[in-house]
């Protein structure tokens, strides 16, 4: 991907035509006003074995941010200069921008040669390497598109940049996004950009995500320039039908993927290198990819960490900058970006800072330390520093892995690789489902579990314990649901201090029941032989209030605690002694192995139960398997007992 830079009426459009044959100038205006408008493009055969694609750019001042869209995504800037005018303010704002975007290979085109002369193209020509020195491995050419002269020269500078390029990286997600919108009559809507990752082919699913929406649909049709393909690969100028959706939901600034974690952002921490100052709460324009917008500038740290690259030796200070968009755009991790202020602010618009996309979802600022922190290390690449302190600064909640797909420089498998050796290491913990947090925050959740659930038996004494699910919400409430299950199983391993009990349902301390407070102890007492008075004549809840004085609450606890224990036996409303049922159901055992029926009758006689307590008890044994009811009358039902 070739795209042209440089000022208004240097000949840009002319010298493509040049070098390709074609006039990207379609528009009639265009033609009319006889300068570049919108963005144009052209193939251009540098060489048997090398196809390229050209981009070209308006150079009007208040075509910038066409510009720039124009420039994401392209490998190598063909600068066009003209002899007799030689830098301009374009020139400066345009090298401005595509150095911001990471673009570090040029080639300067001298043009209009012939109207010059050789004297003035060399000191335009001198002029741009002193601007590009240091900034772009360059290399100046003069020529002249209206006589040809200089043209293969050109030609054969741009063979020998490209030849230079690194290899784009392989097996990525394909990535366009769209500059263009249109529609074709029997097709329906086509979108166009350059394809800067991946590949796509015919027929291949494809998400369009811009804005609020999604759209799920098909690559219809795949052309590059014109040219009907079945399959295209990074780096191309592309041109993608849709296989459904209104031309109306797609905008510029969409990105059409086959990545589905790509999402839509209001707010991106990014790394920049400023050329002009910004204070902080500024509005600036923000351009990625070829969205548009504008912003609120927060610094979060004036210097991060340097950036090099193989062919920028030079150290470059970086600055962190939180910027909340006041739209929605689609942003990932890694992707490059051009800020300029904001039209009512600074002067003309002019280009103000560049970096990358650091992270592309990030948390709400609540530790800015750790927070400055994941972006250093999202910044040199380091995928260990990132995911420690994307822990640190998540917890007491967990960092899902599914969440870091799309957000960081770093990829999402490098992340989880990096936190797998944490794991190993001791320093980080895994949360279910898919998650991380660091060992000292899921220890400290561990004896917060432990001390909710103590203060839960100094609350509720009589009660078993805290239920699992309430103690489960009460620490995903300051957690998350993976965490706080986390730390139930931490609190409840062997040999720690103060362990819990996981007991179905329930929750308590190891040592509860062992030491139950003396009141407690009394209230029980109380209670069993209040049952035990009563025998088979069973208490009312009442009754129970009255004999052990617990209030209404407490005495359903009470309730709960006798039955489960084994003492009470809980039947129409009443509570009866576990023992007198026992000893009860022993007698209907014993009568029905002689009698084979038992009636009501009967079982009032060897009871000496009235209808009150009969009736309800006879329904226990039948629930229990004891008996089973036949008509009025009762056989044995064959359970032991």
């Amino acid at each position: 991907m070739i795209g042209t830079a440089g000022h208004v009426d240097h000949g840009k459009t002319t010298l493509v035509h040049a070098l390709t044959g074609v006039d990207t100038d379609r528009l009639p205006e265009e033609k009319k006003r006889g300068i570049t408008i919108e963005l144009g493009f052209a193939p251009l055969q540098l060489d048997a074995a090398t196809e390229a694609s050209i981009v070209d750019v308006p150079g009007h001042r208040r075509l910038v941010h066409t510009m720039i869209a124009g420039a994401t995504g392209i490998d190598l800037v063909l600068v066009v200069v003209a002899a007799d005018e030689g830098v301009m303010p374009q020139t400066r704002e345009h090298v401005a921008a595509c150095e911001l975007l990471g673009i570090r290979r040029a080639v300067v085109a001298i043009t209009m040669l012939d109207r010059a002369g050789p004297e003035l193209a060399a000191m335009a020509g001198a002029e741009m390497e002193d601007l590009l020195a240091g900034r772009f491995q360059a290399e100046v050419v003069a020529c002249s598109a209206r006589t040809g002269e200089g043209i293969p020269e050109l030609r054969a500078a741009l063979v020998r940049a490209v030849a230079t390029l690194p290899t784009p990286a392989a097996g990525a997600c394909a990535h366009l996004a769209v500059d263009r919108i249109f529609t074709i009559k029997g097709a329906g809507t086509v979108v166009t950009g350059t394809l800067t990752r991946g590949r796509l082919k015919l027929g291949e699913a494809i998400r369009v995500v811009g804005g609020a929406s999604v759209i799920e649909t098909t690559a219809r049709g795949l052309h590059v320039h014109d040219r009907s393909v079945g399959e295209a690969e990074a780096p191309t100028r592309l041109a993608v039908n849709l296989g459904r959706g209104a031309v109306a939901e797609v905008e510029r600034g969409f990105v059409v993927t086959t990545d589905p974690e790509i999402a839509s952002t209001r707010v991106i921490d990014v790394g920049l290198r400023m050329v002009a100052p910004v204070k902080a709460g500024a509005t600036v324009e923000v351009y990625v990819g070829t969205a548009r917008t504008t912003a609120r500038f927060r610094w979060l740290s004036s210097r991060i960490s340097t950036e090099s690259s193989a062919d920028d030796e030079a150290a470059r200070e970086t600055a962190i900058v939180r910027l909340s968009l006041s739209e929605t755009i689609v942003a990932t991790g890694g992707d490059r970006l051009v800020l300029r202020a904001s039209s009512s602010r600074g002067p003309s618009g002019a280009v103000v800072g560049g970096g990358r996309v650091l992270d592309a979802h990030p948390p709400t600022l609540r530790r800015r330390a750790l927070r400055i922190e994941a972006l250093r290390g999202a910044d040199r690449g380091d995928a260990t520093a990132t995911i420690r302190a994307l822990a640190a600064e998540a917890a007491p909640r967990s960092v899902p892995q599914s969440r870091l797909g799309g957000r960081m420089p770093t990829t999402r498998s490098e992340l989880a690789r990096a936190a797998e050796k944490l794991v190993e290491k001791g320093e980080l913990m895994r949360v279910k489902p898919d998650g991380w947090a660091p060992r000292t925050s899921l220890v400290t959740m561990a004896a917060l579990a432990r001390k909710l659930t103590i203060e839960h038996h100094a609350a509720h004494p009589l009660e078993r314990g805290i239920g699992i699910e309430t103690l489960r919400q009460k620490l995903g409430a300051v957690s998350d649901a993976g965490v706080a299950e986390e730390a139930i199983r931490l609190a409840s391993k062997r040999g720690v201090d103060d362990a819990l009990v996981v007991a179905g349902e329930v929750v308590h301390a190891a040592r509860f029941g062992t030491d139950a407070p003396a009141a407690v102890t009394s209230v029980l007492d109380a209670a069993r032989v209040a049952l035990a008075d009563a025998a088979l004549k069973g208490m009312t809840e009442h009754q129970l209030g009255v004999a052990t004085a617990l209030p209404t609450r407490e005495l359903r606890t009470l309730e709960t605690r006798l039955v489960r224990e084994g003492h009470a036996v809980a039947a129409g409303g009443l509570w009866f002694d576990a023992r007198a049922i026992a000893a009860l159901r022993a007698l209907v055992v014993a009568e029905l192995s002689s009698a084979q029926v038992l009636t009501i009758a009967r079982f009032k006689d060897i009871s000496g139960l009235g209808r009150k307590q009969a009736i309800p008890l006879l329904e226990l044994f039948d629930r229990e398997g004891t008996t089973r009811r036949v008509g009025d009358d009762r056989v044995a039902g064959g359970v032991a007992r």
